[in-house]
């Protein structure tokens, strides 16, 4: 256990020579020091820990830190404070505290635990509590609605979002590891849904019947969810046929403003025939889609060989902000699909009102994607100072014809960000060539040049055992973890 003192003696001897009493009665001063003020007349008494009920802990603006306070107990001599993650029942922090408040790092949906033990004085001959008050708490958004195991199409045809809900985003709970199923295309059209387990080490799983699927023209996210998607031709995510007419932006273009987030976060998602999205033939502009932590296995048929895995281009739309964070995208087929990413051509930032568009891959794994395709095909991107791209640390084996770097920046401006750095290019068991020398597309200097040599590829374990790769730990980093 890591033990740390939070507060000196000395320290809180100069706060109590300043305190008056009414202060001290709230503050978190409450080891002896050689002032009677410390101790509340307690001596020669077994302490107790304090009260479940009396133990707050308030989140920061940001979310990313919360302190946990509790009230004094009189003539202690310190408390033993634990935090852990109950998904894994990890130890997050031990420590022995001078004082009743502690800040701990805070992430998004975690279930906590946390105990506190009073210490006591040998100096008043006060003894330990015989016990540690544990406190059960969570950093889950609030939730809307759990849904029990079942098709998730029929729950929401029985239980229609109320129109009160519109502009909020509902937090739909279900169970961890539970059996869910969609038997049609399941469309939250204005509403901003998010799908999750309340565990985020143990997957709810949703399997896509025949004809099932997702589709929305506002906001979504899904996290901590395993989709299996071979019954289905549907889009895992598809943007509304019908989208809400309050989001047509008659002065940038006639564009679908879907302004609120898309993303997919800490999810499985198997066996993918066809798009992972798909815009309906209808002409929107995505503001900002994400997917983090999360293996995207497509078995693509045959109808996909002029298709794009993210087609927005049919419509005239595209995606502002394109980002993949810590994922894995392969391929388990030879079936041809043109394109990996793919916007119309009349798509760019300005059009739709912004000022900048990007597209954004970091510390990702591909391998098989497009193989005798490209990676991407934006033509309204290309050569545009507005155009960023931040593509850093990711492993690409076998994709876009061996063009990567070329396709996925198309043209580029110098006055754009165009961040590369320490990418694998691998094509046909050699480094790509393209985009290196004269026009250079990935002008880091820094590209890995040694086959990334995939412990089996063919079955989805993609750690890496080539000799830079491992030195710069690149690519998806679950599979350092495996």
């Amino acid at each position: 256990m890591n033990k740390s003192k939070i507060v000196s003696s000395k320290k809180l001897y100069t706060l109590a020579t300043l305190a008056v009493g009414g202060w001290l009665l709230s503050s978190c001063a409450d080891t002896y020091s050689g002032n009677d003020a410390f101790d509340g007349g307690v001596r020669n008494a077994q302490l107790v820990s304090p009260a479940e009920g009396d133990i707050t802990i308030t989140p920061n603006t940001d979310g990313d830190k919360m302190t946990i306070t509790w009230p004094v107990v009189f003539g202690a001599g310190g408390y033993e404070v634990f935090l852990y993650d109950l998904s894994n029942d990890e130890v997050i922090s031990g420590d022995t505290i001078d004082g009743c408040s502690h800040t701990y790092d805070r992430e998004e949906d975690v279930n906590y635990k946390l105990t506190i033990k009073t210490l006591g004085n040998k100096k008043l001959n006060n003894s330990d509590a015989p016990s540690a008050t544990e406190k059960l708490f969570n950093s889950f958004e609030a939730s809307f609605a759990t849904i029990p195991e079942g098709d998730l199409y029929e729950y929401f045809q029985k239980n229609p979002i109320p129109e009160t809900s519109a502009g909020q985003n509902l937090n739909f709970d279900l169970t961890p590891g539970g059996h869910y199923t969609v038997s049609d295309v399941l469309d939250f059209g204005k509403f901003m849904v998010t799908l999750r387990s309340t565990n985020k080490t143990n997957n709810a799983i949703i399997t896509y019947n025949e004809g099932g699927g997702l589709a929305t023209c506002s906001g979504f996210k899904a996290k901590y969810i395993t989709f299996e998607c071979e019954a289905s031709t549907q889009p895992v995510l598809a943007l509304s046929a019908e989208p809400n007419p309050e989001i047509l932006d008659a002065d940038h273009n006639n564009h679908h403003q879907i302004v609120e987030p898309i993303s997919f976060q800490n999810c499985l998602v198997n066996n993918v025939k066809r798009t992972f999205m798909y815009d309906n033939k209808v002409k929107y502009c995505v503001k900002n889609f994400s997917i983090t932590n999360t293996v995207v296995k497509f078995t693509p048929d045959e109808k996909m060989s002029s298709s794009a895995y993210f087609q927005i281009y049919d419509g005239g739309g595209f995606i502002n902000d394109f980002t993949a964070t810590n994922c894995t995208f392969w391929c388990a087929n030879s079936n041809k699909v043109q394109y990996f990413i793919r916007y119309n051509n009349s798509g760019r930032c300005d059009r739709a009102g912004y000022l900048t568009n990007s597209i954004n891959f970091k510390s990702c794994t591909f391998y098989n994607i497009a193989k005798e395709g490209q990676m991407a095909n934006h033509g309204g991107f290309d050569g545009r100072n507005t155009s960023n791209y931040d593509i850093t640390n990711n492993i690409f084996v076998d994709c876009g014809s061996g063009q990567v770097p070329r396709r996925i920046t198309g043209r580029i401006s110098d006055a754009a960000t165009n961040n590369f750095a320490y990418n694998t290019y691998w094509f046909n068991g050699a480094p790509e060539t393209e985009g290196f020398t004269t026009n250079s597309y990935d002008k880091s200097g820094n590209a890995l040049q040694s086959d990334p040599a995939f412990e089996d590829a063919a079955n989805g374990n993609f750690k890496p055992t080539g000799s830079e790769q491992v030195a710069r730990k690149t690519g998806d980093p679950r599979w350092w973890n495996n």
